[in-house]
């Protein structure tokens, strides 16, 4: 079975971090199976689909290991991340191995034609929508 693309949201805060190289790792509170690459898709005011993420394999660590990474990758970071996975014995960081910006795909332009609605975390998209089709056209734009 061919899997399809996976969209997972971010704020456009983290996303600055990792276009300037600071932000190293993506960190999530749950995680199903590999994620080896995701289109972005940015909360407000951004509100769109802007970039794919390309990750390393995932690793697994209680929070405080989780955000001794972090505090690593940026100083300051520690007490957020720890926060963050608050309630949790393990989490999940995502290697970033490479980041393409793509043309942005609105959230208008994503409800108007795909009925699509962004998810909270992430989501996998079917291999044969026409929002999958979208996304790999304008990947393939910027590589080639």
């Amino acid at each position: 079975m061919i899997e399809g693309p996976i969209v997972m949201s971010l704020r456009p805060g983290p996303y600055a971090r990792m276009q300037e190289g600071a932000k190293r790792h993506e960190f999530r509170r749950r995680l199903s199976g590999e994620l080896p690459g995701a289109f972005l898709y940015l909360a407000a005011p951004v509100s769109a689909i802007v970039a794919y993420a390309e990750f390393g394999r995932p690793l697994t660590g209680t929070p405080e290991e989780l955000a001794a990474l972090a505090e690593a990758d940026e100083p300051g970071a520690y007490a957020d991340t720890l926060r963050y996975f608050d309630g949790l014995e393990r989490g999940f960081a995502l290697p970033l191995s490479a980041l393409t910006p793509i043309e942005p795909l609105p959230l208008a332009e994503l409800q108007e034609r795909f009925a699509y609605t962004p998810p909270r975390s992430y989501r996998r998209q079917a291999a044969d929508s026409e929002l999958a089709r979208e996304l790999a056209a304008r990947l393939e734009a910027v590589e080639s």
